[in-house]
C-alpha cells in the first residue's frame, strides 16, 4: 500500500503526518519531492534520488515489501507525476488544503521573501487535476477542520483509503522523525504539540507591508483552494 498526501504548506499537514508516525504501522516518508525540489537530492530510506522520477520508483519500491505512507508540500512544482500514471496509480491519493488566509500568513511569518507561487495552492491544483484527470479518487482533508475536529478528519481519511482508525494515533507519544531535522523550524508547532488537533500558539503579527503582500497572495490562491474543494467534493462540507 502506498499512501500519498499532497498538500499546500502551512496546511497542518505535519502534526497529520505525525499521527500517521504514531500508528506504527507504515513507514513514514517527509517530503521527498520537495527536499529534492530544494536541495537537489533526498535521501529516501538508503536511497538517494536526485529527480521526482527517481523518488517515485524509491516509493514505489518500498511499498513493494510494506505499508508506505508519504506527504509532500506544494510550495514547489510537483510536475512529473503526470508523466508517470503507474505511479499516480500505485498511489491512494488524498489533498490537503486550509483556507488561505491563514495559511498565507503563516507562510509569510516564516518566510517573508516567498513569492505567490509557493503558497501552494496552484501547485496543488496541478496535482489533483493530475489525479483526477486519470479517472483516479481523491480524498480532501481540511486542515480547519481537523483543528476543530480531528478524530472525525481522521477518521473519514482512514475510512476514504481504505485503512483501520487508530484513535491512539492522535495522541503524540514517540519523538518526531528523525527527518524533519533539516527543515525543523517549519514543524516546530507539530513538533511540541502533544495531540493532532491540539491548539497552536497564536500566529505573530504581520508587518503593514507584509499584511498587504498577504492580502494580495490570498486573491491569488483562492480561485484555486475553490476549484480544489468543488472537485472533490468539499464545498458544504
Amino acid at each position: 500500500m502506498l499512501l500519498a498526501l499532497w498538500s499546500v504548506p502551512r496546511s497542518r499537514s505535519t502534526a497529520f503526518e505525525r499521527a500517521m508516525y504514531e500508528r506504527g504501522d507504515f513507514l513514514v516518508i517527509h517530503e521527498p519531492f520537495s527536499r529534492v525540489s530544494d536541495f537537489g537530492e533526498v535521501d529516501v530510506e538508503g536511497r538517494t534520488c536526485t529527480s521526482q522520477e527517481q523518488v517515485m520508483a524509491a516509493l514505489v519500491d518500498l511499498a513493494a515489501g510494506r505499508p508506505v505512507f508519504f506527504k509532500d508540500t506544494t510550495d514547489f512544482r510537483i510536475d512529473r507525476l503526470g508523466a508517470n500514471p503507474g505511479f499516480l496509480e500505485r498511489c491512494r491519493h488524498a489533498a490537503m488544503v486550509r483556507n488561505p488566509g491563514d495559511t498565507v500568513r503563516s507562510h509569510l511569518v516564516m518566510q517573508a521573501d516567498a513569492p505567490s507561487e509557493a503558497m501552494g495552492f496552484g501547485n496543488l491544483w496541478d496535482i489533483v487535476s493530475a489525479v483526477t484527470d486519470a479517472g483516479l479518487p481523491m480524498h480532501l482533508v481540511d486542515g480547519d477542520r481537523l483543528a476543530d475536529d480531528a478524530e472525525a478528519e481522521m477518521r473519514r481519511y482512514c475510512e476514504a483509503v481504505g485503512i483501520a482508525f487508530m484513535a491512539e494515533s492522535l495522541a503524540f507519544r514517540r519523538e518526531p522523525p528523525a527527518s524533519w531535522k533539516a527543515t525543523e523550524r517549519w514543524h516546530a508547532g507539530a513538533s511540541e504539540s502533544s495531540a493532532l488537533g491540539a491548539s497552536p500558539a497564536a500566529r505573530k503579527r504581520l508587518s503593514d507591508e507584509l499584511e498587504n503582500v498577504a492580502l494580495a497572495f490570498e486573491r491569488d490562491q483562492l480561485p484555486y483552494y475553490e476549484r480544489i474543494r468543488e472537485t472533490l467534493g468539499g464545498v458544504g462540507v
